[in-house]
């Protein structure tokens, strides 16, 4: 038996969800397996004014289309007529993706001519921005002392549906600088729109910059304080109205691939008109002198939930393959996501059996159109696929899925998979575990959802189940 397991796992190839019920609408090139296309950065630091209608052709990097990474383009300078950036900072690049060929790489990263100066790296849907009042310090010597440092990300992209959240995949990790920084995620749903004057847009060394009027910069909109921040007046349209948001933090390093997940906090009945998704390797909102060097998130698989978002069971894996035991009580966890019709999408993540020191990766379990039935508030999941890819498609098997959850999430599953003849049963246990979420707003007002995520009156429910969703919190509810 020990020589099948070593052969088995010496033929392995260890390589590394999003709801919809129906066609709404979604993020372009959220995979980033699309095209990638020059990054040239907003704001530029120029010596003379001669050469400013070719600031626009500095090139620092590339974007994944439709994204944009806070790239920096330094001070603009021209070599025979060619502009170029001097401190030009790249934070941003492709990497290989989860189960793709790209993801996007954020890395807190310093300028090449002031190691202090530590560019933070965030990945927008709008346009990332940056600027400050660089002044020659010819006190001790010869230096460029950075002031009133500021940026963050403008506009955004057009969307006319209420998502009920964001999820990706991501990984995490931390340099030796400030490895407490967390990173971030900010996300908002708006209609009309606010414009900030004169922000600096070219920033020369010596003289006044040349302004240009923003339009929705991200602190207007999400109404956040501007004290300290460059730009004048703030003036919005009579239908300017911040509708949702979410502002969420991942302050835990991630080795492996790892879901995030959050919903949008609403704040408005109203049919929004753009979004603006802003992922941070750092502490967005948090200054300049948070920034960590070396601070880096990898991101992949963008998207937009809607209706009810995945429910995260923890618990505890048993594994038997030919009659032997392999795996004893291995934590674990399984995401189940409702797709309407008492139907669900079942996933068990990146299942990793453990034997001794040798890891056996098989991959995702995800079984689709798993059929739900509740009965006295048991609810039965029964589902099945033929010729699931598993170890990055070194083999192929047959995965059956039959268990239950309970109304107090006492979950109990088993995951029958067969392979090449060779049966492995995984049962997955969980004693009135909770459904991860966060703490209930009391003062939010409930919403109530059908498993088609449609809204339905919560005061006049027939029976059937439903998704109860109070602020950021979200629950299954039963009616009878």
């Amino acid at each position: 038996m020990k020589s099948f397991y070593t052969t088995l796992i010496g033929s392995m190839l260890i390589s590394p969800l999003c709801f919809s019920a129906f066609a709404q609408q979604q993020l372009p090139n959220a995979d980033f397996e699309g095209e990638w296309v020059d990054c040239k950065p907003w704001t530029f630091y120029a010596s003379d004014e001669e050469h400013v209608g070719k600031l626009s052709e500095v090139v620092v990097g590339a974007n994944p289309k439709g994204w944009v990474i806070s790239n920096v383009a330094g001070m603009a300078s021209f070599y025979e007529g060619t502009p170029n950036g001097l401190g030009a900072t790249q934070v941003g690049d492709s990497i290989e993706g989860y189960n793709s060929k790209y993801a996007v790489k954020l890395v807190n990263t310093p300028n090449p001519f002031m190691d202090a100066q530590i560019v933070p790296a965030y990945l927008t849907l709008g346009t990332s921005w940056s600027t400050a009042n660089p002044v020659m310090d010819f006190s001790d010597g010869f230096q460029i002392i950075i002031n009133k440092s500021d940026g963050g990300a403008f506009g955004g992209m057009s969307c006319t549906d209420r998502p009920t959240g964001i999820e990706f995949m991501y990984k995490r990790s931390r340099g030796e600088d400030k490895p407490a920084e967390k990173s971030t995620v900010v996300a908002y749903l708006w209609k009309g729109h606010w414009t900030q004057k004169d922000v600096p847009a070219i920033v020369y060394m010596a003289g006044d910059p040349i302004y240009a009027d923003m339009v929705d910069r991200d602190r207007c909109i999400l109404g956040m304080d501007m004290t300290g921040c460059q730009g004048g007046e703030v003036t919005k349209t009579d239908d300017a109205e911040l509708i949702a948001v979410i502002n969420a933090e991942i302050t835990e390093d991630a080795g492996e691939w790892t879901k995030f997940s959050a919903q949008f906090d609403y704040k408005s009945d109203a049919t929004p008109e753009m979004i603006n998704i802003v992922i941070a390797a750092g502490d967005y909102f948090g200054g300049a002198s948070v920034v960590g060097k070396d601070n880096t998130l990898i991101v992949d698989d963008v998207k937009l939930t809607y209706g009810n978002t995945s429910s995260s069971y923890p618990g505890y894996l048993n594994v038997e393959m030919n009659g032997v035991k392999i795996a004893d009580n291995q934590p674990s966890n399984i995401e189940i996501t409702p797709t309407g019709d008492n139907k669900c999408t079942f996933l068990l993540p990146n299942l990793t059996l453990v034997m001794g020191d040798s890891p056996m990766p098989l991959g995702d379990i995800k079984v689709e159109d798993v059929t739900m039935t509740e009965e006295n508030g048991v609810t039965t999941y029964v589902g099945e696929v033929k010729n699931m890819a598993l170890m990055g498609g070194t083999i192929t098997a047959d995965v059956n899925i039959n268990g239950t959850i309970t109304a107090s999430n006492e979950v109990n599953m088993k995951i029958d998979v067969l392979w090449m003849g060779t049966p492995i049963n995984v049962t997955f246990t969980s004693q009135n575990s909770a459904i991860t979420s966060v703490a209930v707003d009391a003062d939010a007002p409930a919403e109530y959802f059908n498993l088609q995520g449609l809204r339905v009156n919560g005061g006049n429910l027939t029976p059937g189940i439903y998704i109860k969703r109070q602020g950021n919190h979200t629950v299954k509810v039963v009616v009878k």
